[in-house]
């Protein structure tokens, strides 16, 4: 599953950082990451979280938002730069930039909510962030490169992590998350670009903690527990992607069908199977209108290979013989076949002690790509 095509996601998205993202997390917090619930529930919560951020990382390849970030420089003094563009420049075929965004502009003014300072998002203005002297390496590629236009990626809160995170209030609270404190992020949000414990950690506070509105207080955390995939769509999305539409965004109605392509994928691999809309009740459910039709749409097109395999899957593991069928035991019954059992008759329940490092992670270990 996690089989990074680019340098930096292989760097960046890392078995071992993910195990140490969870391992914070899960000691911070009450409600743990894949670590509640029967074996079966904790694959399947992992195997719809990896779902969600293979989608949101292009294949765990896209480390920085491309348009934000073009042409990325790795300067002599250790530091990472970005070039910014405005989205109507940017090609996203060539990722090129045919103008840089301070032709326009005198200053970097996104992703900044001037509104929400500490304590409730990081410091920002818009109007110090401003182009400045890139120290480029010598003797490599980027010695070649126009460094006009360039900022210290540092200093922005444009889009990065494994389940995506932008502007200032948002780092603040994966910050504070994943740490107990909000300034490690506001002071550098490229960790999240960097540092693979950063990079994972973020999705996790997303998985866990985010609620859109009108989901009753629902996180995709507590859908995946209920193996509700569309529910975890739904907490984490909401009405870019249930439904999708391509007036509201045509980026997100691609993605929802890479959701259900991954899920497959992953729950195949895990040896665990999700529905669409599972909810056996309205009150703490949350439906993605329109993830069923696709996911029917695509076992009919052939267009999700994984999701074949999956319903082999599920066939495999079902009963394959009739139950058959018994009245049910009389009184003269109980009397003679069940008599009392004093309480050290009762054995206890063969569960093996919940460690930080849990079974469905060292299963999700063999779906890193060791290349």
């Amino acid at each position: 599953i996690v089989q990074p095509m680019s340098e930096e996601g292989k760097a960046l998205f890392t078995y071992s950082g993910l195990c140490n993202a969870i391992a914070q997390y899960n000691i911070l917090h009450d409600e743990k990451f894949a670590n509640m619930g029967s074996d079966v529930q904790m694959r399947a919560e992992l195997a719809a979280f990896l779902a969600h951020t293979a989608v949101d990382t292009h294949g765990f390849s896209v480390t920085r938002e491309e348009f934000h970030c073009v042409d990325p420089i790795m300067g002599s003094d250790g530091n990472a730069y970005c070039k910014p563009c405005k989205e109507e420049h940017y090609d996203s075929g060539t990722m090129t930039c045919s103008q840089h965004y301070f032709v326009s502009e005198e200053s970097y003014k996104e992703y900044c909510d001037i509104t929400r300072q500490a304590p409730q998002g990081c410091g920002c203005d818009k109007e110090s962030v401003k182009p400045v002297f890139v120290p480029v390496p010598v003797n490599t590629n980027a010695s070649n490169v126009d460094t006009n236009g360039y900022i210290p990626a540092s200093d922005a809160y444009f889009t990065r992590g494994s389940i995506q995170i932008s502007w200032n209030y948002d780092y603040y609270g994966a910050s504070l998350s994943m740490t107990g404190n909000g300034d490690i992020l506001c002071d550098n949000p490229d960790l999240v670009a960097t540092n693979p414990a950063y990079a994972w950690g973020v999705g996790l506070y997303k998985w866990m903690e985010k609620m859109t509105f009108g989901t009753m207080g629902e996180t995709a955390h507590r859908q995946a527990l209920k193996m509700n995939f569309g529910g975890t769509v739904k907490a984490l999305y909401g009405e870019l992607e249930c439904p999708s539409n391509k007036w509201d965004s045509i980026s997100h109605v691609d993605m929802v069908h890479d959701r259900v392509a991954q899920v497959c994928k992953a729950g195949a691999a895990l040896g665990v199977y999700l529905e669409m809309d599972k909810c056996e009740t309205k009150r703490d459910c949350l439906e993605c209108d329109g993830l069923r039709k696709i996911y029917d749409s695509c076992q009919e097109l052939g267009t999700c290979p994984h999701c074949a395999s999956w319903v082999d899957f599920v066939r495999s593991v079902a009963p394959t013989v009739t139950p058959i069928r018994i009245k049910s035991p009389t009184f003269d019954d109980w009397n003679q076949n069940y008599q009392d059992r004093s309480a050290a008759d009762v054995k206890a329940l063969p569960w093996t002690a919940v460690t930080l490092v849990f079974i469905p992670l060292y299963l999700a270990g063999s779906l890193f790509s060791t290349i």
